[in-house]
């Protein structure tokens, strides 16, 4: 599946088609009929099935995955934002924002900062207003799912996502899950081309002890230059520069 930045829609209609499609799901056109046709419905379903919420027959009949069923059955409002911080989390525009924030230390993430992440280091080449649009999204259904509070801008400020004191740890606990019981699936969609780096490392986010934390840094895209400063920055290369 070709990555296609959720855009024009909102939490409330995701949780609404998952709800429609319990049991053994909903066709399109019926989802037409309660939801209205158009632009709207069309992102939402692109939304819920790039998180990996939903399937398709065709375009036609829409179907809850595994994720989407634990999420359309959460019995609480706890249950329902560990579900879809987890879904987010699997979703690699997504999760590669929230990791990269944590790695760098950041207690808040801004709209430009996440465009040159999906744009210029994921190198998604999504279409700019989609990109704009997408952004909030995010940090919406972010806010949704407790991992942070959403601010949109004002007054020259541009939006942004206050991270969540606990998110590092929050982080852990599902990548923990996630390497107990790989998805196979997803693991071969994403993986990545060339070698990853992990390394254990201790974050600080502001109001918290100091939180152990893993983290596998995608180094694909980086520059020999800008590798070596940060293998130097772990501890895994001596302070002086090694020629090449």
């Amino acid at each position: 599946m070709d990555i296609l930045l959720p855009y024009r829609t909102e939490p409330r209609l995701l949780f609404q088609v998952l709800e429609y499609a319990k049991g053994k799901g909903i066709e399109r056109a019926a989802l037409e009929a309660r939801l209205g046709g158009g632009e709207t419905l069309r992102e939402t379903l692109n939304a819920l099935e790039q998180l990996g919420l939903i399937s398709r027959d065709d375009g036609a009949e829409i179907r809850l995955t595994e994720a989407g069923r634990r999420l359309a059955y959460a019995t609480s409002d706890d249950e329902r934002r560990l579900e879809l911080a987890r879904a987010i989390l699997q979703y690699p525009p997504y999760g590669v924002v929230l990791e990269r924030a944590l790695a760098e230390g950041l207690s808040v993430v801004d709209a430009p900062w996440v465009e040159r992440v999906w744009q210029v280091d994921m190198r998604l080449g999504q279409p700019r207003n989609r990109v704009e649009e997408a952004r909030t999204f995010f940090f919406r259904l972010a806010d949704e799912a407790g991992l942070g509070l959403f601010r949109r801008g004002v007054r020259g400020q541009p939006s942004r996502l206050v991270l969540a004191p606990e998110l590092a740890a929050r982080v852990q606990a599902l990548r923990a899950e996630e390497a107990a019981q790989p998805d196979e699936a997803s693991a071969a969609e994403f993986a990545p081309a060339s070698p990853v780096y992990p390394q254990a490392q201790r974050w600080t986010l502001p109001g918290e002890a100091g939180i152990s934390l893993t983290v596998t840094v995608d180094m694909s895209l980086w520059e020999l230059e800008k590798i070596e400063a940060f293998l130097r920055l772990i501890g895994l290369l001596p302070g002086e520069r090694r020629s090449a």
